[in-house]
């Protein structure tokens, strides 16, 4: 991986240099620019069904990319769900990181149809992922391994790497993260990446808020943490994962921090495949998704209310006994903030 340039820095340090890499166009897919593309047709986001794993296609002007390709017994799934909505070419294949529901069947879908760029991090040695790695050799498909800051077009979509910033000592943690630009919405998808990237993503200034989130590890409460929700701040959260799989995904502790920020919630395990249509505008949904408690909040600095997870009282932004940002969740009404299980704070009484 890319991130051994970091070892002898400073985490600042290495943020700046990316940076700057990015600024530069010195990678190998900077062709994608700044610029913010029009939307003039509909981009179509496909969250399939692969149980507990991850694959997602994403449509923009005839142009096809695919996010993750399921486990390895999905291959048949996937090419015929392909096929079902007149797929027969990729222009990106994206693979986040080298486990088996995330790569499963992409040995299968690169030696079936065409390919003409894949994405993925320089560790597919041994096992599914060698066999994977010699398939794309093969067939001699262009492979690049993105930096934070590179970008890509994809029809009327601007792609942009946001992570990994560093080499961690989980996979999952390594996780390719790509934001998606259609017009003004926009969505992020972050393979299984914890707590740790996720606060390295922030740390390092990427612009993370988006409308569509694709929740990070199926749901998982190691994932898709309060301070990340709240930078990311979605209006839509899709969980992709197996109803009643073995890992509790997706965990209560996560749902109720989407419901926090005011998400709707889709789920592929009690909805099936999820289909997202972007005008540039707005988002539809089918089928439609669970509707949180509480409004979606704009702008959190404009909340008037802040509540504290842990002691569950809520306080005035004034409150000298305000809670770590870790911690804490955001009110418009004090009506919200005690339908939620919340208490008024016995010192600056809101």
């Amino acid at each position: 991986m890319y991130q051994w340039l970091f070892k002898p820095l400073s985490k600042v340090i290495a943020v700046i240099i990316v940076i700057i890499i990015g600024t530069m166009g010195l990678a190998a897919c900077s062709s994608g620019g700044g610029e913010v593309l029009p939307a003039e047709d509909d981009m179509v986001t496909h969250f399939i069904d692969v149980g507990q794993a991850d694959c997602t296609l994403v449509i923009s002007q005839g142009e096809a990319m695919l996010i993750d390709a399921g486990n390895r017994p999905d291959e048949d799934l996937i090419l015929s769900y392909l096929d079902s909505v007149g797929v027969d070419s990729l222009k990106y294949i994206v693979f986040t990181h080298p486990h088996e529901d995330h790569i499963g069947s992409g040995e299968a879908i690169v030696s079936a149809i065409d390919v003409e760029k894949v994405f993925m991090l320089d560790e597919y040695d041994e096992g599914i992922e060698g066999y994977l790695k010699e398939e794309i050799e093969y067939r001699d498909i262009e492979t690049v391994e993105p930096f934070p800051g590179d970008t890509a077009k994809l029809g009327e979509c601007k792609i942009e790497f946001v992570g990994p910033f560093y080499e961690y000592s989980d996979t999952n943690d390594d996780s390719i993260c790509l934001k998606i630009t259609h017009g003004e919405n926009s969505m992020l998808f972050t393979g299984d990446a914890g707590s740790e990237p996720e606060k390295d993503m922030l740390e390092a200034g990427m612009d993370l808020e988006v409308d569509v989130l694709q929740a990070g590890h199926h749901g998982s409460s190691t994932s898709n943490t309060y301070q990340f929700l709240r930078e990311v701040n979605p209006r839509y959260v899709v969980i992709s994962c197996e109803k009643g799989n073995m890992y509790g995904h997706p965990h209560r502790e996560s749902l109720g921090r989407f419901n926090d920020v005011g998400a709707e919630i889709f789920r592929t395990d009690t909805q099936g495949t999820i289909v997202a249509v972007s005008d540039g505008m707005n988002f539809e949904f089918t089928p439609k998704g669970k509707d949180a408690t509480r409004p979606h909040i704009e702008e959190f600095e404009d909340a008037n209310y802040i509540g504290n997870v842990n002691s569950r009282k809520y306080h005035l932004p004034t409150c000298s006994g305000l809670p770590a940002e870790d911690n804490r969740s955001y009110f418009m009404t004090k009506e919200a903030a005690e339908d939620a299980g919340y208490e008024p704070c016995g010192n600056c009484r809101p």
